[in-house]
């Protein structure tokens, strides 16, 4: 009894990307992502940061549809009831879509609005929707077997599907593992396992901090960023809001003699041959002593 041998996967969850810096004068929209490419029925991420010159923020949201140059919030947008969240924190925004369609194809903007003015951000982020890659397990035998129910193993596990085919459609990172089937009653003679592998772009990127008590002035701290993807993440880059240039490149961030100049919002952009992806902000507060002084 053996597995049919196609087995190898590869499956493009997210396309490059590029980043982007459009603004007049302070006012500006940093997005991490030009362009995403994503399977239907998923959820999708997509952020920004944003800057302008003084005053206070009132309302931040993304749009798709501009009717009569007045954009439609997409939470209220009847289109995308229920399936958009928001996250805001200290002036970087990030839009989460959830059970995609293909009607969500179009290119999402974001924009801000302060006390002393308003701003969108061009060109925005294009979002592009594919049915993703299947891939169909055939459990054979050497004759064929009438009235048989088939099972199936993923890393030794037993999985629910009985039938002679296991389809995966479309497949996704977590069906990555080792399969094997059997004839139910006959599990003593499992065929041998053959692996499937599926390539994705990073995910769940997050960074920590060490250590994660006070951190006083003088004293060395070290921001470490992680993530999930296939192949590994190849490239890591810091950055620390506010600022437009990349502060570091590695998994690790070493801050040493850190200084109250160090203060701030830091986070990780990670990358492989199949996409990015950026954590949220972590703080990094600095404490510093005063020193007395005494009269003689």
């Amino acid at each position: 009894m053996s597995v049919c041998g196609l087995m190898v996967l590869y499956i493009l969850l997210m396309s490059d990307c590029v980043s982007v810096v459009l603004g007049q004068g302070d006012w500006g929209v940093r997005y991490s992502t030009q362009s995403i490419c994503a399977l239907k029925g998923s959820t999708v991420e997509m952020s920004c940061s944003y800057t302008f010159p003084s005053g206070k923020v009132t309302s931040t949201f993304w749009y798709t549809k501009d009717t009569y140059k007045n954009p439609v919030n997409l939470i209220v947008d009847s289109d995308y009831t229920g399936r958009v969240k928001y996250h805001d924190e200290r002036y970087r925004h990030t839009l989460t879509i959830t059970d995609l369609r293909e009607s969500d194809s179009v290119v999402y903007k974001f924009r801000f609005i302060t006390d002393g003015g308003k701003y969108t951000g061009g060109p925005g982020v294009t979002l592009t929707l594919t049915d993703g890659d299947s891939v169909t397990l055939t459990c054979t035998t050497t004759c064929t077997l009438i009235g048989h129910t088939y099972i199936w193993y993923r890393n030794k596990q037993l999985l629910t599907k009985q039938e002679v085919s296991l389809h995966l459609n479309p497949v996704s990172s977590e069906d990555a593992g080792n399969y094997s089937c059997a004839v139910k009653g006959l599990e003593s003679l499992r065929s041998p396992e053959e692996k499937l592998i599926v390539t994705y772009g990073p995910k769940n990127t997050s960074v920590s901090v060490s250590p994660s008590s006070e951190i006083m002035e003088g004293s060395s701290v070290t921001l470490t960023c992680s993530s999930d993807a296939n192949p590994p993440v190849d490239k890591y880059t810091w950055y620390k809001k506010t600022l437009t240039s990349p502060k570091a490149s590695g998994q690790s961030y070493n801050i040493t003699n850190i200084t109250s100049e160090d203060s701030g919002e830091y986070y990780c952009e990670t990358e492989n041959k199949y996409g990015r992806h950026n954590s949220l902000s972590v703080s990094v507060d600095v404490l510093y002593l005063k020193h007395a002084v005494h009269a003689r």
